[in-house]
């Protein structure tokens, strides 16, 4: 009885010559994969015309950079017609790349450094505070344990 069921369900599928729902399916599924790749195309290609329009208004004459092949210098001048950037590697050494070589801006880390003594204190907040001749007893102690 199934095989029947099937049998007169695909000689109406051949004999009505129309196009079934799957078939329409398949085609919408296509056409949103094929959206969405290009959708998702789009954004990458807006970042990396934001990174380099960014990289452009950062590269100055003194800034450090590092190239794709990674080769950091410091940006001796910028030709912007000629898509040239003169990189001094070390001092005397110079390379022309073009623009598109350098990759990103260095920004050096610093540290922070406080403008009072407190962080050498905080060290200590674990021990508790001591006067001189306390500090003298403790360290007289402690050279005639190791003496002994």
């Amino acid at each position: 009885m199934f095989v029947n069921l099937l049998a007169a369900t695909n000689t109406q599928q051949q004999s009505g010559g129309g196009i079934d729902v799957m078939t329409i399916g398949l085609f919408a599924v296509f056409a949103l994969l094929i959206f969405f790749m290009f959708r998702k195309q789009k954004k990458v290609q807006a970042q990396m015309r934001e990174k380099t329009e960014r990289l452009k208004e950062q590269m100055v004459p003194g800034t450090e950079v590092m190239t794709q092949f990674g080769l950091f210098g410091t940006v001796v001048s910028v030709d912007a017609d000629n898509n040239k950037v003169v990189l001094e590697l070390s001092p005397g050494n110079t390379a022309t790349v073009h623009t598109q070589a350098v990759n990103e801006v260095v920004t050096p880390e610093t540290p922070e450094v406080p403008d009072d003594a407190s962080s050498l204190t905080a060290e200590r907040a674990d021990r508790p505070e001591e006067t001189a001749e306390e500090t003298l007893k403790r360290l007289n102690e402690e050279q005639n344990k190791d003496t002994k």
